[in-house]
C-alpha cells in the first residue's frame, strides 16, 4: 500500500466536504473547525487536528495517536474534552486499515452538540427551580397561617375584646331591659320563685314569671 496516496486522497476528499473548514498545516497534518448546530446566538465551534502517522491508514505498529484536540471554543469543560477525545481514540482503533476521519469528524460534531445540548437543559434546569423556588417564597406571603379551630376561636376571643363587642352587647341589653333583669337572667342568678326578689324587679317581667 501506498501510504502517501492514500493519505492524499483522503485530505482532497476532506477538502471537497469542508472546503472553507479544513486547513492544512503539512503534508501530513491538518485541521478541521467544526461549526456546532446549537441553540446558542453565539457561535461555537471545535477544532479536531489530525496528523497522519506514516502507516496510515494501517497503523498497527505505530503508537503516536493520529487524533489531538487541541482548542475548542464551546462552553465545555476539561472533563468534557476528556470524555470525547477518550471516545474519539477508541472510535479511530476500531477504524484501523480505512480511511477513517470524516466518520471521526463527524462523531466529534455530533458528540460536541450533544455535550453542549445537555449542558444547555441543565442550566435551564437550574434556572427553572430557582425560579420555582422563588415564586413559592412569594405565595408565602399570600397563603398566610392555616386557620384550625383552636387558632379562630383565640382570635375571634381578642377581637371581639380589642373590639369592645361584648361590653356594647351588655350596655344594649340593659338599655332594652331597662336596666331590669331578662328572664333568662333571672333563672341564671337563681332569683326565681323568690317573690319578694320579683317585686323588687318590677315590671313586666316579673309580673309574667309570678303566674
Amino acid at each position: 500500500m501506498d501510504y502517501k496516496e492514500e493519505q492524499q486522497q483522503e485530505i482532497e476528499i476532506l477538502q471537497s466536504i469542508y472546503p472553507d473548514e479544513l486547513e492544512v498545516v503539512s503534508e501530513n497534518e491538518y485541521t478541521i473547525t467544526l461549526l456546532l448546530d446549537t441553540v446558542s446566538e453565539r457561535k461555537h465551534r471545535v477544532i479536531l487536528h489530525v496528523k497522519y502517522p506514516e502507516t496510515y491508514p494501517e497503523d498497527e505498529d505505530n503508537d503516536e495517536p493520529k487524533l489531538v484536540l487541541i482548542s475548542e471554543q464551546v462552553e465545555l469543560d476539561q472533563d468534557d474534552l476528556d470524555e470525547i477525545k477518550s471516545n474519539l481514540m477508541q472510535e479511530a482503533e476500531d477504524q484501523i486499515g480505512i480511511p477513517s476521519v470524516f466518520a471521526l469528524a463527524s462523531s466529534l460534531k455530533d458528540q460536541a452538540e450533544q455535550v453542549f445540548e445537555n449542558k444547555v437543559n441543565a442550566k435551564q434546569k437550574q434556572y427553572d427551580d430557582a425560579l420555582l423556588a422563588k415564586e413559592r417564597e412569594e405565595q408565602k406571603k399570600f397563603s398566610g397561617t392555616k386557620v384550625t379551630v383552636e387558632s379562630f376561636n383565640s382570635w375571634r376571643l381578642k377581637f371581639r375584646a380589642e373590639m369592645g363587642i361584648n361590653d356594647r352587647i351588655e350596655k344594649r341589653k340593659k338599655m332594652l331591659h331597662r336596666g331590669k333583669l331578662s328572664g333568662k337572667e333571672i333563672f341564671e342568678k337563681g332569683l326565681a320563685g323568690d317573690d319578694e326578689t320579683l317585686e323588687e324587679l318590677g315590671g313586666d317581667v316579673a309580673t309574667k314569671l309570678a303566674v
